[in-house]
């Protein structure tokens, strides 16, 4: 099916809305809502179950590459001898039409106001039939899952575009994002970044120029971002990103509302700047601050410090990198979020500073810390991650072990009840074992070595990824 939107028409497709210019072969509408891709001439490249297509057993997104290619990849064991695309184009004619064989690549022609382009799409089938989860990461209030066919899946909040799905509406259930052969994820609050298997760093969600590519355009799809294409390490704040550059620097852009591009002033910026800091091994940072640990083991850290999260006895904010006072056995791991910052040492044990008001800490109290403080209810326990969530953290054990502490009013604790506001003693999640736990907001995510994914916590936008029309879940769901 072939649509065609003349220059009236297009300004309606920019709004989320479209006309039928011409079909070919299909009397259904997609379903999907066409959005402006960074094509200048094809919006839109779908395949859906249709008459033309009756043995298609769900839609697929098209990845479209600039205006000369279009990816798409469909599921294990699919036919693919003889498929009719839908096409959202703002042209005067396109060849060829009907249905095509894409066993092979095949080019599409379009012509529009004299002009013409040439698209090559090609389509795969995927070589895996079962397909599982590999990796999360997850945002304020999303989650990203990345499987082992290069896959991409998101739910959740998409306020600012940063699920890459070409809209700003939020999902409830996992849904597929039309970008392919991914390696790599990272995401934020407001902005994602992928790294593909040939290296590339790509990005979506840029209302505050966080994807440093000049300007603080929204994307609603993944576009590239060259500059982070050799990031050893990508952190995303609340709008801004930071990439570890193989040479041991750091460098941020976004918006910088309270200092954290270390630049002296809360200028936002566009494009990346350099941080005044060199030799930097370890990069964390999912809040308004941000930490580092340099190659020789010190740490340091800038931005806000509202809760006193940089440990430095205080609660003023910190302009440029300063260095934090840390346990003098020397630091393994850092973690940064939530308004607090917890570190692992070099003996195992667990430090934070920050925020404590409703416990999350997990130092029996409900004090704010502006000193690195020792978390002793983990001294015979072997932490290998801490998560810190709003409110909240999630601490787990090397055997896959998840202990949760703090804020229990949307159920985080995971302990099947919300009875319960404030828990700071950490309580351990029985029954349950994971690979990787990741969130930042109200809602943790789990991701088991089976490769199931779940979730507990606020279900806000459909953080869950359950389709359930509920507040919250006080113990792991799977998400399927």
């Amino acid at each position: 099916m072939l649509r065609i939107a003349n220059s009236l028409q297009l300004l309606s497709l920019a709004a989320g809305l479209f006309f039928t210019g011409a079909m070919a072969g299909c009397n259904k509408d997609p379903e999907y809502t066409p959005v402006v891709t960074t094509s200048e001439v094809v919006y839109d490249f779908w395949l859906e179950k249709t008459a033309s297509n009756p043995n298609l057993n769900r839609p697929y997104r098209g990845m479209i590459l600039g205006d000369t290619a279009i990816r798409l990849m469909v599921d294990y064991g699919t036919d693919i001898t003889a498929l009719e695309p839908t096409i959202i184009a703002y042209t005067d004619s396109i060849e060829p039409t009907g249905k095509q064989n894409f066993t092979n690549p095949v080019k599409y022609t379009i012509k529009a106001n004299g002009k013409t382009a040439t698209y090559t799409v090609r389509i795969s089938v995927n070589p895996v039939q079962s397909p599982v989860v590999t990796a999360i990461a997850g945002g304020f209030s999303h989650i990203l899952a990345l499987k082992n066919d290069g896959t991409l899946w998101a739910c959740g909040s998409n306020d600012n575009g940063e699920l890459g799905l070409g809209d700003y509406s939020s999902r409830n259930k996992l849904t597929q994002v039309p970008i392919y052969d991914v390696a790599k994820i990272y995401t934020g609050d407001a902005a994602t970044v992928i790294k593909l298997k040939d290296g590339t760093a790509w990005g979506s969600g840029n209302g505050y120029g966080q994807l440093g590519v000049g300007n603080k355009n929204a994307t609603v799809t993944f576009i590239r971002s060259p500059f982070m294409d050799d990031a050893v390490q990508v952190a995303i704040t609340s709008y801004e990103v930071f990439v570890l550059k193989p040479d041991g620097t750091v460098w941020g852009s976004g918006r910088n509302y309270n200092y954290q591009l270390a630049q002296g002033d809360n200028d936002l910026r566009a494009t990346f700047v350099k941080v005044p800091i060199s030799n930097v091994k370890q990069l964390s940072g999912n809040g308004t601050s941000i930490v580092v640990q340099k190659t020789n083991g010190e740490v340091w850290g800038w931005g806000d410090n509202y809760n006193g999260e940089l440990g430095l006895g205080d609660r003023t904010k910190r302009k440029t990198p300063v260095l934090l006072p840390t346990p003098g056995v020397g630091i393994a791991k850092i973690f940064a979020g939530g308004a607090s910052t917890f570190l692992i040492d070099n003996n195992g044990k667990i430090w934070g500073s920050g925020a404590n008001v409703r416990g999350q800490l997990g130092i029996a109290d409900l004090n704010n810390r502006d000193t690195f403080s020792r978390v002793t209810f983990f001294d015979s326990k072997t932490i290998d991650a801490v998560i810190p969530h709003s409110g909240a953290a999630s601490f787990k054990e090397s055997n896959g072990t998840v202990w949760n502490v703090g804020d229990n009013f949307y159920g985080l604790i995971g302990k099947g009840t919300t009875a319960t506001i404030a828990d700071s003693i950490p309580v351990k999640l029985n029954g349950f074992t994971a690979a990787t736990v990741t969130g930042s907001g109200g809602t943790a995510y789990a991701l088991k070595g089976d490769g199931t994914l779940w979730a507990w916590g606020r279900n806000t936008s459909g953080t869950l990824g359950t389709a359930l029309d509920t507040t919250y879940m006080a113990s792991p769901i799977q998400i399927k």
